[in-house]
C-alpha cells in the first residue's frame, strides 16, 4: 500500500482508526494477536548443544585426548578412562558457565525495554515499542526514535535522522500535508516516518502503517542491536595474554618433560606427565572467567540502576577521572514546583506539592484569587498553552506527562483553578517553534474560537526579556521603562539566589508575523520552580573527590542558579558550569579529552548525543532521557540519579580488580605446580605430581577459587585510589614479578611436604600423595591472599564463596585420599595426622609470609598509579577551564 501518496484522513480509513483519539485498548490487544510484536532481528542465543560443542574445539582437549592415548598405549585403562571423564567435566562447566553468563546477559538487555507514546482511548500511554500495531497513533518528539513505519497526521517543524535506513546523514525535513506521488523515491517521503529514523527537532503525530518484519526496516533486513558481539578491549587483552602464557607454558613443559626423561623417568610416564602439567599451565578458563566476571558484574550494576550498553564501558568506568553531570533531574530530583511567581511589581508564593491541585497563591499571606485577577490568570494561561506537558488525576495526586518544567506550570494552573484543557480547547495551537538550546525559547501560535490570533513566548528570563518592548498591566499592554527592565532583571536575580529555576513568559495579543517571532512582546512575568536536591548526591560528590575523580555540573540554568545550587552540593565555583549548550558539552569533552583526562558526560537530549558518543563514557537517563540519547550512551541510568554514576564507577573499579585477582590466583598457583615438578626432576628425584593428580587439579582446585574471587566484593579502600590508568596493562612488569615470587613461594612450601616425607620414606606414594594434598590446599588459602593486593585478608569484607570453597576443597582432598575408589584412582595413600600437620605447615607457611609483607608495607610496584594530569585536584579550581 502506497501509505505515502495517500490523504491522512484515507489512511485513517482504511486502518479503521480515529486519528483523534487513537485506537481502544481492546482493539489493539486483537490486531497485536493478529499481526504478532513489533520487533525486527531480535538477538538469537547460540544454542546450549553449540556451546557444548565449541568447549572441544581447544588446544586443552587436543591435549587432554594426547593424554588419554598416551595412558591407552601404556596399557592404563582406567586412567586412560578418568581423563576421558575430566574431557567431559572440563566441556561441562565451560558450556555451562558461559550459558550462566549469557543468560544474565539476557536478561539485562530484557530490562532495557524500549518505549513509545501512543494515544490509547484518548489518553496519551506508554506502550512498549513491541506491543505497537498498525492504526495506533504516536507521538513523535524531539530525541525519539521512530518505532514502527508511520504515516504522518500532524508535523510541526519536524526534522529527522534518516541515516540508518537511507544512509541520509543531513536532517530530513518532514510535512503531513504534501502530495506525493505512488512511485515516490522512500528518502523522498516526506509524508512518512520510518521505524529505526530518529526525530532531531519538532515534533508530530502519527498513525502506525507497518509493524515488525512488514516494516522498511524489516524488508531490507538492517536492525542497530542492543549489543554487539565483539570482543571488549579487555577481553582481547586476555585472550592475546592466553595465547602467550599458551607458547610460554608448552615451552616449559616440553623443558620439564625432556629433564625427566633424562634424570631417567619413563617415557611414557614423563610424556602423560608434561601433557598434563600443559593442561594445568594454559589458563584455559581466562576467557570463561572474563565473561563471568563481566556478567557477574552487569548485574551487580544493574542493581545499582545503571545498564550497560556497551562492554567495553565498564573497563573504562573504573579508569574514569572526571564526572560531567547535569544538575537537573541528575543531581536533583526533576520535581518541579513553581513556587514563586513575579508579576506587575507584585512578587506571589505558590504553596502545595508538585504532584498535587492541592494548594494556593498568596501575597503577603493573603489568598489571591487568580480567576479574578487579570494578570495572574494571564500569567497561568500563557504557561498552559506554551506548554506541551499533560496532566490526569491519579490515585497518589496527578499523573504528570512531558518535560517537568512544563508540568509544573500545568500543576499551578490547576492550583489557581484553571482548567487547563479547557484552555486550550478554546485557543487551539496552531502552529509553534520547539524549545531551542540557541535561543532558549519555545513558541506557540493559538487561535481563538472566534477567529483572534496570539503568540506565547516562554524562556530564559534574558532573552525573553531582549524580545518585550511592553509589560502588562491592569489597563493591558505598556512600554516597558529601563527602571522597569532592570527592576525585572534583579527580581530574576533575586529568585536564582534562593537556587530557583527562572522562567520568563510573553505574549503578543495583536496576531501573527508573517514568519519568526514579534519584535515587540508584552512581558507577562516570571515564575521560579523549586527542584529539590536528590538525597545521597553531596556524599557522592565527595566520594568521587577521594577517589581522584572531578565532578562538574552542568546546567542550562543562569549563573546564578547553577552557583547556588552549587552552594548546597559542596561544589566551588570552577566546578560549575551554567548556560551549558549541547555544543559547550562537546566542546567540553574535547578539551577535557585533550588534557588527558577520562570524561564521563551525561545527557538525555537528542542534541546531547554527540557528546554522549564522543565522551569515554556516555551516560544517559533512563527516565527523561530522549531514545537518541540512550542510543548514543555506553550507560543508562534506570533512576537518573548522580549517586548511581558513582556506584557505577565503583563497581567498575571492582570487575577489573577481580579480574586482576583471578589472573593473580590462577598464574601463581599454575606456576607453582611447574616449578615443583621441575625442581624435583632438577634435583633427581620422580615427579612429585602424577598425571591424573595435575588434571585433579585443574578441574577441581583452581575453579572454586577463581569463581568467589571474579564474585569478591569491593575492598574498603576501592574508592580512595587514585583512577587506573587505561593504558595500563592487564598484567605489568610489576604484577607479573609479584606473580613469580608468589609462585616459586608456593612451589617451595609444596616442596616442603613432599621433601619431608621423601627424607623419612623415599620418593614414593607417600610423599607424591603429601605434594598433592599441600598443593590442592594452598590453593583456597592463596586465593584469600589474592584478594587485596594491599590489604591483609582478614580486614577485608567476608566473602562467603571464598569460605564455602575452602570447605568443599578440603572435603574433596580428604575424600581424595580417604575414600579408597578415589585413593586408588589418583594413587594416592592415606596419611597420618603427623602427615596432615605437616601439610597444613607448608601450606600456610607461604600465603602467611605473603600476608605478613603486606602487613608490614612491603610493595612491589604494581603499576596502579596513574600520571599525573594536567589539571587540578578533584573539586579545586581550575582556571583553564572554560565555561561552554
Amino acid at each position: 500500500m502506497p501509505w505515502h501518496a495517500l490523504d491522512a484522513t484515507e489512511v485513517a480509513a482504511l486502518l479503521a482508526a480515529d486519528p483523534g483519539v487513537g485506537l481502544s485498548q481492546d482493539e489493539a490487544r486483537a490486531r497485536l494477536v493478529r499481526v504478532g510484536p513489533n520487533r525486527v532481528g531480535e538477538h538469537r542465543e547460540r544454542p546450549m548443544w553449540r556451546l557444548v560443542l565449541d568447549q572441544f574445539a581447544s588446544l586443552v582437549v587436543l591435549l587432554l585426548l594426547g593424554a588419554a592415548a598416551v595412558a591407552w598405549s601404556l596399557g592404563e585403562g582406567l586412567q586412560a578412562v578418568a581423563i576421558l571423564a575430566v574431557l567431559v567435566l572440563n566441556a561441562a562447566i565451560g558450556a555451562g558457565s558461559e550459558w550462566r553468563a549469557r543468560r544474565s546477559l539476557a536478561r539485562l538487555r530484557a530490562l532495557a525495554v524500549p518505549q513509545a507514546l501512543a494515544w490509547r482511548d484518548g489518553h496519551p500511554l506508554s506502550v512498549p515499542t513491541a506491543e505497537l500495531v498498525p492504526g495506533d497513533l504516536i507521538v513523535l518528539e524531539a530525541g525519539a526514535q521512530v518505532p514502527a513505519d508511520a504515516r504522518l497526521i500532524s508535523a510541526a517543524a519536524l526534522r529527522m535522522s534518516e541515516a540508518a535506513l537511507t544512509g541520509e546523514s543531513l536532517p530530513v525535513g518532514k510535512n503531513a500535508q504534501a502530495r506525493l506521488a505512488s512511485d515516490t523515491p522512500l528518502p523522498e517521503r516526506s509524508t512518512m516516518v520510518y521505524l529505526g529514523t530518529g526525530v532531531l527537532a519538532g515534533a508530530g503525530r502519527a498513525m502506525v502503517t507497518a509493524t515488525g518484519l512488514a516494516t522498511e526496516l524489516g524488508r531490507i533486513g538492517q536492525m542497530v542491536a542492543l549489543a554487539g558481539e565483539r570482543a571488549t578491549p579487555l577481553e582481547a587483552q586476555v585472550e592475546a595474554l592466553g595465547r602467550r602464557l599458551v607458547v610460554l607454558a608448552l615451552g616449559i613443559c616440553a623443558v620439564v618433560g625432556v629433564a625427566g626423561i633424562l634424570h631417567g623417568e619413563p617415557i611414557g610416564l614423563m610424556l602423560e606427565t608434561a601433557i598434563s602439567l600443559a593442561i594445568a599451565a594454559i589458563p584455559e578458563g581466562l576467557p570463561a572467567i572474563t565473561t563471568v566476571a563481566l556478567a557477574a558484574g552487569l548485574w551487580r550494576l544493574a542493581r545499582a540502576g545503571a545498564l550497560v550498553r556497551r562492554l567495553s564501558a565498564v573497563e573504562t568506568l573504573g579508569s574514569t577521572t572526571v564526572i560531567c553531570a547535569d544538575k537537573t533531574g541528575t543531581m536533583t530530583e526533576n520535581q518541579m514546583t513553581v513556587t514563586r511567581l513575579v508579576l506587575g511589581g507584585r512578587s506571589l508564593a505558590v504553596s502545595g506539592g508538585g504532584r498535587s491541585a492541592a494548594g494556593a497563591i498568596t501575597e503577603d499571606g493573603a489568598r489571591v484569587d487568580a480567576l479574578a485577577d487579570p494578570l495572574v490568570r494571564l500569567l497561568l494561561t500563557a504557561g498552559v498553552l506554551v506548554n506541551d506537558a499533560h496532566a490526569a488525576p491519579a490515585d497518589d495526586g496527578l499523573a504528570l506527562g512531558g518535560d517537568p518544567t512544563e508540568a509544573a506550570l500545568l500543576v499551578a494552573a490547576l492550583k489557581a483553578g484553571l482548567d487547563p484543557a479547557a484552555l486550550r480547547l478554546d485557543w487551539p495551537r496552531r502552529r509553534e517553534i520547539p524549545f531551542d538550546p540557541g535561543t532558549r525559547l519555545m513558541t506557540t501560535f493559538h487561535e481563538g474560537l472566534e477567529g483572534r490570533r496570539v503568540v506565547f513566548v516562554k524562556g530564559g528570563p534574558g532573552a525573553v526579556l531582549d524580545l518585550c518592548t511592553r509589560r502588562e498591566s491592569a489597563a493591558g499592554p505598556v512600554p516597558m521603562t529601563d527602571v522597569e527592565r532592570r527592576r525585572l532583571r534583579a527580581d530574576n536575580d533575586a529568585l536564582a539566589a534562593d537556587a530557583l529555576r527562572v522562567l520568563a513568559v510573553a505574549w503578543c495579543p495583536e496576531g501573527w508575523p508573517a514568519e519568526g517571532l514579534p519584535v515587540d512582546l508584552v512581558f507577562l512575568g516570571l515564575a521560579g520552580l523549586a527542584d529539590p536536591i536528590r538525597p545521597g548526591v553531596e556524599e557522592a560528590i565527595g566520594r568521587c573527590a577521594r577517589a581522584g575523580i572531578r565532578t562538574i555540573m552542568l546546567t542550562g540554568d543562569q549563573r546564578a542558579t547553577a552557583e547556588a545550587v552549587g552552594r548546597q552540593l559542596g561544589l566551588p565555583p570552577e566546578a560549575i558550569q551554567s548556560r551549558v549548550t549541547p555544543e559547550g558539552k562537546m566542546r567540553l569533552v574535547e578539551e577535557l579529552q585533550g588534557r588527558g583526562e577520562v570524561v564521563a558526560m551525561t545527557g538525555d537530549g537528542v542534541n546531547d548525543a554527540p557528546a554522549l558518543a564522543r565522551a569515554d563514557i556516555g551516560v544517559a537517563m533512563g527516565r527523561a532521557g530522549t531514545d537518541v540519547a540512550r542510543a548514543a550512551a555506553d550507560l543508562v541510568l534506570t533512576d537518573d540519579n548522580f549517586a548511581t554514576i558513582v556506584r557505577a564507577v565503583e563497581q567498575g573499579r571492582v570487575i577489573y580488580a577481580n579480574l586482576r585477582k583471578t589472573i593473580h590466583f590462577l598464574f601463581s598457583c599454575n606456576l607453582s605446580e611447574i616449578l615443583t615438578i621441575f625442581v624435583a626432576i632438577l634435583l633427581g628425584y620422580p615427579t612429585p605430581l602424577l598425571p591424573l593428580q595435575i588434571l585433579w587439579i585443574n578441574l577441581v582446585t583452581d575453579t572454586l577459587p577463581a569463581l568467589a574471587l571474579v564474585r569478591d566484593p569491593a575492598e574498603p579502600d576501592m574508592m580512595t585510589r587514585a583512577p587506573r590508568d587505561p593504558a595500563e596493562a592487564l598484567v605489568t612488569w610489576g604484577f607479573g614479578l609479584r606473580i613469580l615470587l608468589e609462585g616459586a613461594l608456593l612451589a617451595a612450601g609444596v616442596f616442603s611436604a613432599y621433601m619431608w616425607a621423601a627424607w623419612q620414606d623415599g620418593p614414593g606414594p607417600r610423599a607424591t600423595t603429601m605434594a598433592f594434598v599441600a598443593i590442592v590446599l594452598i590453593h583456597p588459602f592463596q586465593a584469600m591472599h589474592c584478594r587485596s593486593e594491599r590489604t591483609t585478608w582478614w580486614r577485608l569484607p567476608v566473602n562467603p564463596l571464598s569460605w564455602m570453597a575452602l570447605v568443599v576443597l578440603v572435603a574433596l582432598q580428604w575424600a581424595a585420599v580417604g575414600y579408597l575408589p578415589m585413593s586408588r584412582l589418583l594413587s594416592t595413600e592415606p596419611l597420618a595426622l603427623t602427615d596432615w600437620v605437616v601439610v597444613s605447615v607448608a601450606v600456610l607457611w607461604p600465603v602467611a609470609l605473603v600476608e605478613a609483607a603486606k602487613a608490614w608495607g612491603w610493595r612491589v610496584s604494581l603499576g596502579h598509579a596513574r600520571p599525573k594530569r594536567n589539571g587540578p585536584e578533584p573539586g579545586g579550581r581550575d582556571e583553564n577551564l572554560r565555561n561552554p
